[in-house]
């Protein structure tokens, strides 16, 4: 066998990780409401993070590291400019404008937001209106807008650069199967997600014996192993997913996401210093209730019947199961051919456990004091 290979395609497995444009924060998610048609005009409500708009026209005008309401409303003719040249609306190939009302400061769970309220206006009256969003297109492909338009069961994802029918294209069926696929980018996109898994899955391979690693004799002990642990941590943030998305508890974002960072910095710790050996299922079920309400950010904040909420809230968990059994899946098939290679405790486990508590410190550092050290690290 030849390992390194194998842990060259592991490094690459992280690589993508690390890649990600979510890199410290949860992914990006806009709502944009439609409303029913009336002659030549529809109205629209836009509702985006002030942290987008930042990142696009850098709003953050005395770069003190906190953007304010003053900061965002000195700027918005060019926050008119780019939704006009972002949100493009259209009839029947005509195209229409946008007539946008001053904008709305708005608190939501996973932080501030802009709401934009607009009439798009067209030549004639509206039969065929269309979407081209183009909103963080090329810069951010984790982005999300849900789309809520009249007689829609749930809402629809829609990615950037994504051209959408707004009539009669949405019902229940093509909801769901858009929130799956949005369940899935999500959990992808979540590199802090990913890492927590990670970090559980490395010492999965391996057993303690009289103080140090072995690897397991066979793959099928490690399988039952990694079984137990997806299992835990599915059950677990299924739950408070549940329990966030219908309002029955509610945990701030500058809470949640702190905490999501440290279950990271715990897990890496526990491999450099084993004190739970075990249980590691039971530590993931523990550690799953915090990620749940990380993915109920996307969810909560929609103002949805119980029957839709619970559309959208099946098809996103089912989506977000379905991307982190693939991964599971990917990162246990190179761990379980590398485990018997002889250096895999000190540089695959003990490496990149120091790796992933180092980064996870930076994120509990960057989310506590809100201080983007990673993006200053690359700018």
């Amino acid at each position: 066998m030849r390992t390194p290979r194998f842990l060259a395609a592991l490094g690459a497995v992280l690589l993508f990780v690390f890649a990600s444009k979510a890199f410290a924060h949860a992914a990006s998610t806009a709502y944009l409401d439609i409303g029913t048609p009336s002659g030549n005009t529809a109205s629209i409500q836009w509702v985006v993070p002030l942290r987008d708009l930042d990142a696009v026209l850098d709003l953050d005008t005395n770069r003190d590291g906190q953007l304010t309401w003053a900061e965002v409303t000195a700027r918005r003719d060019d926050i008119e400019a780019l939704a006009r040249e972002q949100l493009l609306f259209s009839n029947d190939s005509a195209a229409c404008t946008l007539d946008i009302e001053p904008l709305r400061f708005t608190q939501l769970e996973s932080g501030g937001y802009a709401a934009m309220q607009a009439r798009a206006r067209c030549p004639a009256p509206i039969t065929n209106l269309r979407l081209d969003y183009r909103f963080l297109d090329h810069i951010d492909a984790t982005h999300r807008a849900l789309l809520s338009t009249p007689g829609s069961a749930a809402p629809r994802p829609i990615a950037p650069g994504q051209q959408v029918a707004l009539e009669g294209a949405i019902g229940g069926s093509a909801g769901f199967a858009a929130l799956l696929a949005a369940g899935i980018a999500h959990i992808l996109g979540g590199p802090d997600h990913l890492l927590f898994l990670v970090a559980l899955l490395l010492p999965a391979v391996v057993v303690r014996t009289h103080g140090h690693w072995i690897a397991r004799p066979e793959v099928k002990s490690a399988l039952f192993e990694v079984i137990w642990i997806a299992t835990a941590f599915t059950v677990a943030h299924s739950i408070t997913l549940g329990l966030a998305s219908f309002h029955i508890v509610s945990i701030p974002a500058r809470v949640i996401e702190p905490l999501i960072a440290l279950t990271v910095l715990a897990a890496a710790l526990n491999n450099l210093k084993p004190i739970v050996t075990r249980r590691l299922a039971a530590v993931a079920f523990c550690f799953g209730l915090i990620h749940g309400f990380g993915f109920a950010e996307v969810l909560a904040p929609l103002h949805l019947s119980t029957r839709e909420l619970a559309i959208a809230l099946f098809g996103f968990n089912f989506g977000v199961e379905i991307g982190q059994l693939s991964f599971i899946a990917c990162v246990f098939s190179l761990l379980a051919l590398a485990r018997g290679w002889r250096g895999y405790s000190r540089w695959v486990l003990g490496g990149g456990s120091a790796v992933l508590a180092l980064t996870a410190t930076i994120w509990i550092v960057e989310r506590v004091f809100d201080v983007p050290i990673f993006a200053l690290a690359t700018t």
